[in-house]
């Protein structure tokens, strides 16, 4: 994945929304392969393949073309795993001083969670 000087490059929304599509699509698609995957609000196609270009910039997709063909197809270079890792990974730096303890305390705290729950993370967390 594509550094910054400081922690990594992070998506927008809409560039997330994209790379959910390919993500959950897989292997290499087109930009009329991921307009077809968009529910009734689609984007521009023009709009779409600006984001898909950006996104190759930045290191996140293969861009490339089958030879003889004008279609540009666009494959993930990074995992939605390891993204969520380098994210989980930054927020932990920086909001909570690099403490996994302070930030599940915060998710457990503001996500509400119920009895069943914590129960659920004690299990996962014993069978670790």
């Amino acid at each position: 994945m594509a550094k910054k000087k400081e922690g990594f490059l992070s998506l927008t929304k809409a560039e997330t929304e994209i790379m959910n599509l390919l993500w959950e699509k897989g292997g290499t698609n087109s930009v009329r392969d991921l307009l077809n995957l968009y529910p009734d609000s689609k984007p521009a196609y023009t709009t779409l393949a600006t984001f898909l270009n950006i996104l190759a910039n930045k290191g996140f997709l293969k861009q490339e073309k089958k030879e003889g063909e004008k279609t540009l197809l666009y494959t993930p270079l990074v995992t939605r795993e390891q993204y969520t890792s380098q994210v989980m990974s930054d927020v932990k730096d920086s909001f909570f001083g690099g403490s996994a303890k302070s930030l599940v305390s915060f998710f457990c705290k503001e996500e509400k969670l119920t009895v069943e729950d914590v129960q659920d993370l004690l299990k996962l967390l014993e069978n670790w």
